[in-house]
């Protein structure tokens, strides 16, 4: 079984390293199009505060930890732009290049995960009396 799985951190890297906990011989690909795979969200509040003071402290598995651990092929800075479901494809875009590929696919895993929508109000200043 070939299973791509697109985004990293908490979801996509949590279903990567479960699936292969079940299924010691799958092809895994996970796509990431930023640097990093995963990272501790329960610490973001400390390194704000200021008591992690390095950034990089918030990493907890590379991409190279990753792939030896796991033994999952492990693609960051990679953009899946296009799902073909009935041909079962991917089209991946290579950040650094703009290069696009086709990767096929038995099994298909979406983790993106999601920006905040910041909608358009304006700010009141209240003063004291």
């Amino acid at each position: 079984m070939k299973c791509l799985i697109i985004g990293g951190v908490a979801g996509g890297a949590a279903v990567a390293a479960r699936l292969r906990r079940l299924d010691e011989t799958a092809e895994i690909i996970l796509f990431e199009r930023g640097e990093h795979i995963s990272y501790a969200n329960c610490g973001l509040p400390y390194y704000i505060g200021n008591v992690i003071k390095e950034r990089e402290n918030l990493f907890l598995q590379t991409p190279e930890d990753f792939r030896k651990r796991f033994h999952i092929d492990v693609r960051t800075g990679q953009e899946v732009i296009e799902i073909d479901k009935t041909a079962k494809t991917v089209t991946v875009r290579i950040a650094a290049s703009g290069q696009e590929y086709r990767e096929t696919y038995d099994k298909l895993v979406l983790s993106t995960g999601a920006e905040p929508l910041r909608p358009p109000i304006q700010v009141l200043t209240v003063k004291r009396l």
